[in-house]
């Protein structure tokens, strides 16, 4: 059975892999969720957080509970979704985390979490990881 969901999400295991490997990241376990935390990321993963099959792969000081629940929730979203993932969830996930970094640098913070957690694969991660957040309106 594992090695078929293996089989079922191949190109993000091995793209994971792959990433976790470059990152020299080390396996770590927060409540029952694996993940791969890397303490000094490449210029790439600095800051972020990562979920490709079964690999969350973290850079450390960007740690919390939030952020393992978050990325638990696109480790589900894997196996729902097998080999369409990528396609599905990782391209508007890459190009929402885009614009965000990009064409959001003059909002503070809650109005960009706010409006990036509120994309429709990022709120389907929250919602599958357990994740509650709260958003002052301001």
């Amino acid at each position: 059975m594992k090695f078929l969901l293996f089989l079922w999400q191949f190109p993000q295991n091995i793209f994971g892999l792959i990433l976790s490997k470059i990152e020299k990241s080390f396996k770590s376990r927060y409540f029952e969720i694996e993940y791969y935390a890397t303490r000094n990321p490449g210029k790439y993963m600095k800051g972020c957080a990562i979920s490709l099959g079964d690999f969350i792969i973290l850079d450390i000081s960007n740690f919390s509970e939030q952020t393992i629940r978050h990325e638990h929730g696109h480790q589900i979203q894997s196996k729902i979704l097998g080999q369409l993932y990528l396609l599905v969830i990782g391209l508007p996930s890459a190009i929402g985390n885009f614009i965000n970094r990009i064409f959001h640098k003059k909002w503070d913070n809650n109005k960009r979490e706010k409006w990036y957690y509120s994309l429709p694969w990022e709120h389907w991660a929250d919602k599958l990881g357990k994740v509650n957040r709260k958003f002052t309106n301001h």
